[in-house]
């Protein structure tokens, strides 16, 4: 299966560019569009509401991309948004990998890093990374979950994006837990891998699991 790569338009010096292989599908969201297109990519889709960049921008965008919907500015949806809803109805992709979201404005870095706690993206939650060149956030739903540390990366943190009940950090942390209950979003900040794999584990909430380096 491939690799779903959403390109955002956020001012983001730590911004990092995927992968490019031919099995997989690369969308340009608004102004990240423009840094596909200009960076060599051939974007399969682009889509919003181009309000960031030139009309002169916006042709070259359409001369290199293989779809581009241009949305309306007053919309209920943000581009981000837009962007997922399109990915869950035209492709069977194995994950969905996101670029260009840290920098700018902190609202929208707020709203995006949200955006998987939205009912209607609950079957890709587990799907969706978010990377940039210090960072990456998985999120997962209740379960037994066994994480892969990443090698450029020195510490881990569990982030309870909602309550999070029976959470257990086990065999591969650092700093272990074992079935604690948070009736509040809490964040386990600065944890550590003492292993290639960790063993997470929690009944109820969602998680979001960052690794990162300084």
């Amino acid at each position: 299966m491939s690799t779903v790569h959403i390109m955002l338009g956020s001012p983001d010096d730590q911004r990092v560019w995927p992968p490019k292989n031919p099995q997989d599908r690369y969308i340009g969201v608004d102004r990240g569009a423009f840094y596909l297109t200009e960076n060599g990519y051939r974007p399969d889709l682009v889509l919003g509401d181009f309000d960031s960049i030139s009309e002169m921008e916006k042709q070259k965008i359409k001369e290199r991309v293989g779809s581009y919907i241009e949305v309306d500015p007053d919309k209920e949806d943000t581009d981000a948004e837009l962007s997922l809803i399109y990915v869950m109805k035209h492709f069977d992709s194995e994950k969905v990998i996101v670029y260009g979201w840290s920098g700018g404005r902190l609202d929208h870095l707020m709203s995006i890093l949200m955006i998987p706690l939205q009912p209607r993206f609950h079957n890709i939650l587990e799907k969706i990374e978010f990377v940039n060149q210090t960072n990456s956030i998985k999120y997962y739903r209740p379960g037994v979950h066994k994480v892969v540390k990443e090698q450029n990366k020195t510490y881990c943190s569990v982030i309870g994006m909602t309550q999070v009940k029976l959470l257990s950090l086990g065999q591969g942390f650092k700093y272990q837990l074992d079935g604690a209950d948070y009736d509040y979003p809490a964040a386990l900040i600065s944890n550590e891998f003492v292993a290639a794999t960790a063993n997470l584990s929690f009944k109820s909430g969602i998680i979001a699991f960052v690794q990162s380096r300084d």
